[in-house]
């Protein structure tokens, strides 16, 4: 897609001049904003502000500097979005306003001049400002809260929004802007996490596109929406946390989970670009699945099925069922023992089945999902943990929708295969991040007698879990797709 962007070369002496107007506007709002008093910034942040607004400088004159169109086009996306966000705090104070919007039509139209909207370039714009605005808003940082304080705009420490457990590492020196109807809070590393997310995010999603476009093998509807869904889903704004009561709590798990993210979605750029749209496939993918091993897979699965009776039969004697993580995890994996159950009978020659109608399919899926999830429904998990009976019974169920689920990506075919576990891994993941949205943005428990930490942190662990696997999946899908020697 960027090979439809045009060579641009130096850029002229009133483009320079023009975002130099720019800054000197802002500089001048600043200017009113500090005279009149609506504009107040604590001594101890001071320098941190100073420095927001060089790096504003550096990023303004990135944009005719660097000779590469693709970081013209993210400095520009960032400039944008950096304005757009000075006037958004600056309203209802006009004469603030009024002046900044100057630096913001500014860059909108040099823009317009370089790259144009209606282009590849335009298109890429608004999918970083998209993205970056979506991590934003899902993370918490930017929180609507009409009259959040009426003096004006008040930049403080970032300190001043967390609770007494602390501020998180990926915070640490940060600023929050507290405005009459918004609060924003930002820290540098937290800007350089979501920008280079945002970067991978929009790329990948264009070249799968393209990808797709041009390969001439067959490349089915739903792996193309899974492998879109997991750039989207895996990625989006995981410090969603510091703003809660979790703060401490979190500081260890979040930004280890956000660079798990960001090498996850740098291997698909990684393979992407190296391999699938130039007609090759990965030999290490090609390895790992179809599974050429099949007697480590025999023996992996059957340890699992064997030893899950074994386990549950000694956390029920200790009681362990009352643990969010011990209830969670053994349902999980009594769901996958049923599937490597019917598996391993099909790979026996006990039996062999076909399964055509999509109807059916759906209804086999169906039915495998609720019998898992529907053990976490707050009243039936309650029964469930204080009765060891009833939660034999939740082994059971879960384990007979495992077979059910194995039954289906036995009946469905190959390609249908690389599509049951992209469901597969997508289910699992789409559990984590909802209940983590629900803990974190509203504080609410789901399950008020495991507990919010239980809670947030069992989420999280799902969510580390599950993102390789789906990542596998994803790639495992396009990696099949390719058609060898033929370039995309």
């Amino acid at each position: 897609m960027f090979s439809e962007f045009h060579s641009l070369g130096h850029r002229s002496p009133s483009a320079i001049f023009f975002h130099l107007i720019g800054l000197a506007a802002t500089l001048l709002a600043l200017e009113i904003g500090l005279l009149s008093g609506i504009i107040i910034i604590d001594y101890d942040v001071k320098v941190q502000f100073l420095m927001m607004f060089a790096m504003l400088a550096i990023l303004i004159f990135s944009i005719w500097l660097v000779p590469w169109n693709k970081a013209k086009i993210l400095f520009s996306a960032l400039a944008i979005l950096y304005y757009s966000l000075l006037v958004i705090f600056s309203v209802p104070y006009l004469n603030i306003t009024v002046v900044l919007i100057i630096p913001l039509f500014i860059e909108i139209r040099e823009f317009h001049k370089l790259f144009g909207f209606k282009t590849s370039a335009g298109i890429w714009l608004f999918s970083i400002i998209a993205a970056l605005m979506a991590m934003i808003f899902l993370s918490g940082l930017l929180r609507v809260l009409p009259s959040a304080q009426g003096i004006g705009m008040l930049v403080a420490s970032i300190s001043d929004d967390v609770t007494a457990g602390g501020t998180p590492l990926l915070f640490k020196g940060g600023l929050v802007f507290f405005t009459q109807y918004v609060v924003f809070s930002i820290s540098v590393q937290a800007l350089l996490m979501f920008t280079v997310l945002s970067f991978l995010l929009v790329e990948n999603y264009f070249l799968i596109i393209s990808f797709v476009r041009r390969n001439s093998k067959s490349v089915i509807g739903g792996q193309v929406s899974g492998a879109l869904t997991v750039l989207s889903c895996q990625c989006e704004s995981i410090t969603a946390a510091f703003p809660s009561i979790l703060s401490l709590v979190l500081t260890a798990a979040i930004v280890p989970l956000i660079l798990e993210s960001i090498v996850l979605v740098f291997l698909t750029n990684f393979f992407l670009r190296r391999k699938y749209l130039k007609g090759k496939r990965s030999k290490f993918l090609d390895r790992l699945y179809p599974v050429k091993k099949p007697y480590l897979f025999l023996v992996l699965s059957s340890a699992l099925i064997v030893s899950l009776p074994l386990i549950e039969t000694v956390g029920v004697y200790y009681n362990l069922q009352t643990s969010l993580y011990f209830f969670g995890s053994l349902d999980f994996l009594m769901l996958l023992a049923g599937i490597f159950v019917a598996i391993l009978i099909e790979k026996a020659g006990a039996f062999h089945i076909s399964i055509r109608s999509r109807v059916v399919i759906i209804l086999l899926l169906s039915f495998s999902t609720v019998s898992m999830f529907v053990w976490f429904y707050t009243p039936l998990t309650l029964y469930t943990v204080s009765n060891g009976t009833a939660f034999a019974i939740m082994s059971i169920i879960s384990f007979a929708g495992g077979i059910i689920a194995g039954l289906v990506y036995i009946g469905i075919g190959f390609e249908g295969r690389k599509l049951f576990l992209e469901f597969l891994a997508m289910m699992f993941t789409m559990f984590s991040i909802v209940i983590f949205y629900i803990s974190i943005l509203t504080g609410y428990s789901i399950w008020p007698f495991f507990g919010i930490t239980e809670q947030v942190i069992f989420s999280i662990a799902i969510w580390v879990i599950s993102l390789p696997f789906m990542w596998f999946a994803t790639n495992i899908a396009l990696n099949h797709s390719v058609v060898e020697g033929v370039p995309a």
